[in-house]
């Protein structure tokens, strides 16, 4: 079964400033100023941890759906350790934060890494094409 494509649209405004569109949703990205930027959004750093952080938590939330788990709190941090030679994350932490019980917690983490999207994407390592267009095309 093939996915549907998703797409986004990133368009630089000035300096380290960038408007990021997905649907009718906008997101403003941009550097502190000690990497040079003016600070009127998150850095795209941020923005890979939060994607990880937000699709796990909705993971979690519809895998204790599925097991008919209330939850009362459900919050997910993520934590990446920048590898600054190599331009990366030399490791990523996720971390689950809930007053749901070990016992049900242990149910729905394995349901969610499987039903996470982002999560699953980095873990396997998704092969990336890049392409150039004209304005026009």
């Amino acid at each position: 079964m093939r996915g549907t494509m998703l797409e986004v649209e990133a368009v630089w405004k000035t300096r380290y400033q960038v408007d990021v569109t997905a649907r009718q949703f906008e997101v403003p990205v941009d550097e502190p100023p000690q990497y040079s930027g003016d600070d009127t959004g998150m850095m795209p750093t941020e923005l890979f941890l939060s994607s990880i952080a937000s699709c796990f938590c909705m993971a979690l939330v519809y895998a204790a759906k599925n097991r008919k788990i209330s939850v009362g709190d459900m919050k997910v941090r993520v934590f990446g350790d920048k590898d600054l030679k190599n331009f990366s994350f030399s490791r990523v932490i996720v971390r689950v934060i809930s007053t749901l019980s070990e016992d049900e917690l242990d149910v729905i983490m394995p349901l969610a890494k499987r039903y996470c999207f982002v999560s699953n994407t980095i873990s396997k390592s998704c092969p990336m094409e890049y392409e150039t267009a004209r304005p026009d095309e």
